[in-house]
């Protein structure tokens, strides 16, 4: 079963926000793609019309970073706030500008689909106007660091990244960023291809790995194929 942690401890969030100043992790387009949630055609577009550009553009194959995949997944959400696309492009940009630069510390964002006000401040950097007037406004809050609600059903799901299942794991600093087996180096995407390529049951992949048990390995391809599902 796909869990997602509900809270994130300041060392975690610390530690991730070191991770938002400097590129961490490689991902190539499709794989980008399955974890921020954005396909991965939408992800080369926004790369070629440079709407998003990754930190490792000028690579072979390119490739997508961590934090990459953190502000794919906030200029998705201010999209489906209705927020025009070069508009949203550039709140995102100057969201990484200030949190690179650490002229803020905060990765809490509200928007009503129109302007965007970073938390601790009342007014949009880029309008100089402040927003959210209006009683009737739907205002949401966007967490850089903390998971976003799962969706158990539909296209909405989103993997959390940091825990994005109940036995997996995320770090910028592990396996370039791989989702991994809780408390391991052992990537989830191998587990899978032991059960898809060489059809192997997932008693006999755990019997490959001293530690880890068959629900480990249940739990970590049940989390490759969803990422699969969500990406088609």
């Amino acid at each position: 079963m796909i869990q997602a942690a509900t809270s994130t401890t300041d060392a975690e969030r610390a530690l991730l926000l070191r991770a938002l100043r400097s590129p961490r992790g490689k991902y190539p387009a499709e794989r980008a793609g399955q974890l921020s949630g954005v396909p991965h055609r939408t992800v080369y577009e926004w790369q070629s019309r440079k709407i998003w550009v990754p930190d490792y553009a000028k690579a072979s194959p390119m490739q997508w970073s961590y934090r990459d995949l953190v502000y794919l997944r906030m200029l998705l959400w201010l999209r489906r706030k209705g927020m025009e696309r070069s508009e949203a492009a550039d709140r995102v940009r100057m969201v990484r500008h200030l949190i690179e630069t650490e002229a803020i510390d905060a990765t809490v964002v509200r928007s009503e689909g129109q302007g965007l006000i970073i938390e601790g401040e009342d007014s949009d950097r880029m309008t100089g106007e402040s927003v959210f007037a209006e009683v009737n406004e739907v205002v949401d809050e966007h967490d850089l660091l903390d998971p976003i609600p799962d969706v158990s059903t539909g296209p909405l799901w989103l993997p959390n990244l940091r825990r994005p299942s109940e036995r997996t794991a995320v770090s910028p600093w592990v396996m370039a960023g791989e989702p991994c087996v809780r408390n391991t180096r052992v990537p989830t995407v191998g587990l899978w291809a032991l059960q898809t390529q060489r059809a192997l049951r997932p008693a006999d992949i755990a019997r490959l790995y001293p530690g880890l048990t068959t629900e480990d390995v249940e739990d970590a391809t049940a989390l490759e194929r969803r990422l699969r599902l969500r990406a088609a």
